[in-house]
């Protein structure tokens, strides 16, 4: 029977030499997966022709190696292992059978790691990969010199063919179904963008609207199939878009790339930049492991610890998904170290208030995601001229607060342990330190992360007494930052220069409209509607939310809530309604979860754990519970919005 792996093998793992071009961080994080094997003298591991299924390492004991003989009965021994000897590591990366049995000569002890987990973790850490095959070229050079040396045979060097014999003179197989789905998604959304183009340019424009004005519509309903169907990168589409504005002559270059030259673009960037490399630093990996550990008042209380921990985290990592990408990894570990079975409703809840924490409260603060900075961006001038970071705060706190209050009650409710046989056991110390010995003392770049951003959240909320924009502190951080050598090269790469394409684009789609006079033809044309509306804000509000949750359905959050907020922006100022309003109810609203496909910080979560926390089912309630009380806090704000001057 597996079990966890405690503090006592964090020595071991730190001296693999397997793992040797492996990051502390990132080793701790594949600690979260390892499962301790106990056996016993004579026990197999795996035996000859077994499928390739997990990775081992032996934590202690000896353990030898056999290949089956020629001829005879016995197995022919190859070789032993001892303690800190991987084996079995071509299950990470080939489907190839066993080539050996494993078999305990003593009494010992293995660590294993399965093949699925492993590949997850590449997935998510390129390095691992990279320092995995390194080690297993040399140990598979080793491995075969000594089999050779064994038994004589020259075949024990042959490496099996990539196409067996019987292959031979086979039709190849065709494209695997996901690459046909991706080229049936590609040829509909060239037949969608093609028809919206053609339709713009081949008709007269509808009374009142400009021919440029016209073009401007059509190119963004073209690249709306693109950008909900996933058919192109994000920064493919936003040059894309580009090019049309300007080959079309719906706009000149400096109006069509206006909104690189904003401080809102360099706001985006620079604060991505930053926390790159606070999160490649580890603190924020530490800081997770430290607050769940020390969770008190049950499983409420570690809901609204996780929930607490990823609002806090928000102003600091500002991109939904990596922030929950940067704990998912280690919130099995964290869920089993408390006591709950993986796929329990306790474990599904945890999960849950991850999600909300981490990925779902992404309105708090004006730096709480990229997509805020964006609805910031395209908000009219006059509703941008007193807004910075704290007054951003201050307005959007009546809808978070009732929304998390909400969001937290509903997991608590939800998924609270029905008995004593669903309810965990507790933290166990021992289940966590080996995470925490393997990260080992807080380091430089650790002490720079938390001293840069602390200084750069400071920054942030005493504006109204320096007047220095958010773009240019967080510059400023950044800069610090790279000269403490925190922030690198890599750091940079590891930004997600697609989305800041896109930021840029639709961060200028506000002049382009305006140039064209698209947003005063839009307001025109439904000012008579939105102003009955008006005249009872819970109705308009209420007709925002539903518009947005069905539009997320089709189209991705990050695009969702700011070109919604473009439409109706003007169209809401008009009627005595500020666009901020819009805003916040955009970017709360279009963050559902009602499909998994709807959420990339869904899938973050739901991947990151290898799909054993919980399944879709389980998370449905929480997605149904999101829209609900996203709908009552967003209603429940219009007396404080009201008291604000925003209605």
């Amino acid at each position: 029977m597996s079990r966890t792996v405690g503090p006592e093998h964090a020595e071991l793992l730190g001296r693999v030499d397997l793992f040797a071009g492996v990051d502390r961080v990132t080793l701790a994080k594949l600690a979260a997966h390892l499962h301790s094997v106990p056996l016993t003298s004579g026990a197999v591991v795996f035996r000859e022709g077994d499928p390739g299924d997990a990775f081992y390492l032996v934590a202690s004991g000896s353990f030898g190696v056999y290949v089956a003989a020629q001829r005879g009965l016995t197995d022919t021994r190859v070789s032993t292992l001892g303690p800190g000897a991987p084996f079995g590591e071509m299950a990470l990366l080939t489907n190839f059978p066993r080539s050996a049995t494993i078999r305990a000569d003593t009494d010992g002890e293995v660590l294993r790691l399965d093949r699925a987990r492993f590949l997850e973790l590449v997935q998510q850490h390129p390095g691992v990969a990279l320092a995995i095959a390194a080690t297993l070229s040399r140990h598979l050079r080793l491995a075969n010199a000594q089999l050779l040396a064994a038994t004589g045979s020259p075949a024990a060097t042959t490496v099996p063919p990539s196409v067996s014999p019987a292959s031979e003179g086979q039709p190849r197989p065709g494209p695997r179904p996901r690459q046909r789905g991706r080229a049936r998604r590609a040829a509909l959304c060239g037949v969608l963008a093609g028809g919206a183009l053609l339709t713009a340019w081949a008709t007269p424009p509808p009374a009142g609207l400009t021919a440029s004005g016209w073009h401007a519509l059509g190119t963004l309903a073209a690249v709306v199939p693109v950008l909900a169907l996933d058919a192109l990168p994000e920064g493919v589409v936003a040059l894309a878009l580009a090019a049309l504005w300007v080959l079309g002559g719906v706009a000149r270059v400096p109006v069509a790339l206006s909104g690189f030259a904003s401080a809102s673009w360099v706001l985006v960037v620079s604060v991505l930049a930053v926390g790159a490399a606070i999160a490649s630093s580890g603190l924020l990996y530490r800081l997770a492991l430290w607050i769940v550990a020390h969770s008190r008042g049950g499983f409420a209380g570690q809901v609204l610890a996780l929930g607490l921990a990823g609002v806090l985290m928000g102003p600091a990592v500002p991109n939904a998904t990596s922030r929950v990408t940067l704990i998912a990894p280690a919130l099995t570990e964290l869920v089993e170290a408390l006591g709950y079975a993986p796929g329990s409703r306790a474990a599904a809840g945890l999960a849950m208030a991850t999600l909300i924490g981490f990925g779902q409260m992404a309105a708090v603060f004006l730096t709480s995601s990229t997509t805020a900075v964006l609805i910031f961006a395209v908000l009219p001038p006059g509703a941008r001229g007193d807004l910075n970071w704290v007054s951003w705060a201050v307005r959007a706190a009546p809808a978070n607060v009732l929304l998390f209050i909400g969001l937290m009650a509903a997991v608590i409710w939800l998924y609270r342990p029905r008995d004593d046989a669903e309810r965990g056991a507790g933290v166990r110390p021992d289940a966590l330190a080996l995470q925490r010995a393997l990260l080992g003392a807080p380091s430089r770049n650790e002490w720079v992360s938390l001293a840069v951003g602390a200084a750069l959240l400071v920054g942030f909320v005493t504006q109204p007494l320096h007047g220095v924009e958010p773009a240019w502190v967080a510059v400023l951080a950044l800069a610090v930052m790279a000269l403490a050598r925190a922030a690198t090269a890599e750091t940079l790469r590891a930004v997600n220069w697609s989305f800041a394409l896109l930021f840029g684009m639709l961060a200028s789609l506000a002049g382009v409209f305006e140039g064209a006079h698209v947003d005063r033809w839009l307001a025109g044309l439904v000012a008579g509607t939105v102003g009955e509306l008006a005249r009872v804000p819970i109705l308009f509000v209420s007709a925002l939310t539903v518009l947005c949750f069905a539009v997320s359905l089709l189209l991705r959050w990050q695009a969702a809530a700011p070109l919604l907020t473009i439409a109706l922006g003007p169209v809401a100022g008009a009627a005595g309604i500020n666009p901020l309003v819009v805003g916040l109810v955009a970017l709360i609203a279009c963050n559902g979860f009602f499909l998994p496909y709807q959420s990339t910080p869904y899938l973050a979560l739901y991947h990151g754990t290898g799909g054993r926390l919980f399944t879709h089912l389980q998370a449905r309630p929480a997605a149904l519970a999101y829209g609900i009380v996203t709908l009552l806090a967003l209603c429940a704000s219009l007396p404080a919005w009201r008291a604000m001057g925003l209605l």
